[in-house]
């Protein structure tokens, strides 16, 4: 097959579609919406000029397309360094999985606006044998809602250990995907609590306008040959105190969900796994804004 020039992103979803995923498959695997997926194999089908799944597989098992081609006339080498340096990363991604134990407690803040939305990633870490570093891919919106740029974020991260400093370097990679880079120093030896915190720009913006909303997230690899150890997986989404008719659920029917009515008087509907063993979960939440206050007497 002639070399042809893919991102990372469509490279993963054609090694997907060449392992039979479906498009709903791939969303989960990958974390992004079917909606995303569907972009991504029109994009691949135009630059491999086929016009079926099926041909894409063949084309791809007579030889596979560079995403990454070796520099060639007109072409910069910087973008081949950047895809070098692309690929070491998602490497590094990879190899953290097998060297942590952990419980997650994701807490996912619905603003009433769309600069309001915000996650807590809360995590209890246990090294095996030793870590000095996560690679943190953010929860955030799909297609053009999607931040562009680190400092959107604000990211923050404490680490709940008298011992040990953090640093925190957010990045954006060569196909735009945000990642989150946390450093410890020096490297963990023992179990850890760290919190992970930043803004998540129009997260819940279809979820304001429609009242429903999908979050996906991926406990596993891209591949599935590393899923880290999580003993329990929590996640917690904070409603407006304004909201009405508030649900969260799950599509596999995994975990139990719980309500609570918080001093602020936001609704906080919480969802808790233990032993999770699945490698993607996709939650549906429901709820609509209440009535905006009156600015008469």
């Amino acid at each position: 097959m002639a070399r042809v020039q893919l991102t990372q992103r469509e490279d993963e979803v054609l090694q997907l579609v060449v392992s039979g995923l479906s498009n709903e498959e791939i969303a989960a695997r990958l974390a992004i919406s079917r909606r995303t997926v569907e972009a991504h194999l029109r994009a691949l089908f135009q630059k491999t000029e086929v016009n079926s799944r099926a041909q894409l597989a063949a084309l791809y098992r007579e030889g596979t397309p560079a995403a990454t081609p070796s520099v060639g006339a007109g072409e910069d080498p910087g973008d081949w360094r950047l895809n070098s340096f692309a690929s070491a990363v998602r490497g590094l991604v990879d190899r953290q999985f097998p060297l942590f134990e952990e419980r997650v407690e994701i807490t996912l803040v619905v603003g009433e606006q769309d600069g309001q939305d915000a996650v807590i990633e809360r995590r209890w870490t246990t090294p095996r044998p030793y870590l000095v570093y996560r690679i943190q891919g953010p929860i955030l919106a799909d297609g053009p809602d999607r931040p562009s740029r680190p400092e959107e974020l604000a990211p923050a991260c404490e680490v709940e250990h008298p011992d040990i400093q953090v640093e925190l370097h957010p990045v954006v990679d060569v196909t735009g995907r945000m990642l989150v880079l946390v450093l410890f120093q020096p490297g963990l030896d023992s179990e850890a609590e760290w919190v992970l915190r930043y803004r998540s720009p129009r997260l819940w913006a279809p979820l304001r306008g429609t009242g429903e909303d999908t979050l996906r997230w991926a406990t596993a690899t891209l591949d599935q040959r590393h899923r880290p150890r999580i003993g329990e997986l929590t996640v917690k989404v904070v409603f407006p105190a304004s909201w009405t008719g508030v649900r969260l659920t799950e599509q596999d029917n995994f975990g139990v969900i719980s309500t609570e009515q918080l001093p602020t008087g936001q609704t906080q509907l919480t969802w808790h796994h233990d032993n999770p063993d699945a490698g993607a979960y996709r939650w549906t939440l429901r709820g609509s804004p209440g009535d905006a206050p009156s600015d008469e007497p």
